[in-house]
C-alpha cells in the first residue's frame, strides 16, 4: 500500500509546489510508481507538470464532489508518474462540503481504492488551514513540513504544528510528521543562515530536520516557467541534487 506524504505548510511561498514536483520526479526516477494530487485551486502543480488548469474538466475538484475517482481524472506526466489535477473550481469545494456527512474524511475515501497502485502518493497542499488541508492530513500517513529560510515563515510554522496535533487526536491517530525540509536558504546573506539554525535549535531531535538544504536559485523559477521539474532542467545545481538525495532517503525510510 502506497505511503500518503502530504507536503504541507499554511504559508504560501515556500516551496510546497516545487517540493511536491521534484520529490515525486526524483521517486519515479528511483524507480518508484508515484501519484501526484494537486490540492491547491491555484493549480501550480498542474501546470509544472505541463497541463492548462483552466482547460481540464475532470480534476480533483469532481472527486471530491462525487465521492469517487472517475478514471479520466488521473492523467500521466512526462517523468512518469500520474497526476490527480486541480484548477479553481477547487476553491468551491469548502463551501459546497462543509455541510457534507464525513466532510474530513472525502479526500481518504478517494484514494482508499487506489493505494495499493502505488509507492508513494504526494499531495500538494493549499496554503491554508482549511477545510482542504484537514482532507489532506486525515487521508495521509506522514507530512513533510518545507520551511523557508526566512523570519515569518519559521514563525508561522507553529498553527500547522497544533493541527496535525488536533487531527492526530480526532481524525487520524497514525499521522506523523515526517521532517522539515529548508527551502530558499541563499547563500549570499547570513540571515538564511541564521535562520537554518534557529529551525535546528527549535526543532530538533523532536522533529527531524533532513540535512538536505534546497538553495535559492532563478532555475527553479525558470524549470516552472518550461513547466518540467528543476531535477531535469537544471539537473546540476545544488537543489536538484539535494531532491534527488532527499527521494534517496525517503525511499529508504520507507524500505
Amino acid at each position: 500500500m502506497g505511503q500518503v506524504l502530504v507536503i504541507a505548510n499554511q504559508k504560501g511561498g515556500v516551496g510546497k509546489t516545487t517540493t511536491t514536483l521534484n520529490l515525486g520526479a526524483a521517486l519515479s526516477e528511483l524507480g518508484a510508481e508515484v501519484l501526484l494530487i494537486d490540492l491547491d485551486p491555484q493549480g501550480g502543480l498542474t501546470l509544472c507538470c505541463g497541463y492548462e488548469p483552466d482547460s481540464l474538466e475532470n480534476t480533483i475538484y469532481n472527486a471530491l464532489q462525487k465521492g469517487e475517482l472517475a478514471p479520466e481524472t488521473l492523467i500521466k506526466t512526462k517523468f512518469r508518474a500520474d497526476l490527480i489535477p486541480a484548477n479553481v473550481d477547487l476553491a468551491l469545494a469548502e463551501m459546497e462540503l462543509i455541510n457534507s456527512v464525513a466532510r474530513e474524511k472525502r479526500l481518504a475515501a478517494i484514494l482508499e481504492p487506489i493505494k495499493d497502485n502505488y509507492d508513494f502518493i504526494l499531495i500538494d497542499g493549499q496554503p491554508s488551514l482549511g477545510l482542504l488541508t484537514l482532507n489532506s492530513m486525515t487521508a495521509a500517513d506522514s507530512v513533510l513540513i518545507p520551511i523557508a529560510c526566512e523570519y515569518l515563515a519559521l514563525r508561522g510554522v507553529d498553527g500547522l504544528l497544533k493541527m496535525i496535533k488536533k487531527v492526530q487526536t480526532q481524525l487520524n491517530s497514525s499521522l506523523e510528521i515526517k521532517g522539515i525540509l529548508a527551502t530558499m536558504l541563499d547563500r549570499r546573506t547570513k540571515h538564511t543562515g541564521q535562520v537554518l539554525k534557529q529551525i535546528k535549535e527549535k526543532f530538533e531531535p523532536q522533529i527531524k530536520v533532513y540535512p538536505q538544504i534546497i538553495y535559492r536559485s532563478i532555475r527553479f523559477a525558470e524549470a516552472a516557467e518550461a513547466q518540467k521539474p528543476v531535477i531535469y532542467y537544471a539537473k546540476k545545481i545544488p537543489g536538484a541534487q539535494a531532491y534527488r538525495n532527499l527521494a534517496r532517503e525517503i525511499r529508504h525510510e520507507d524500505i
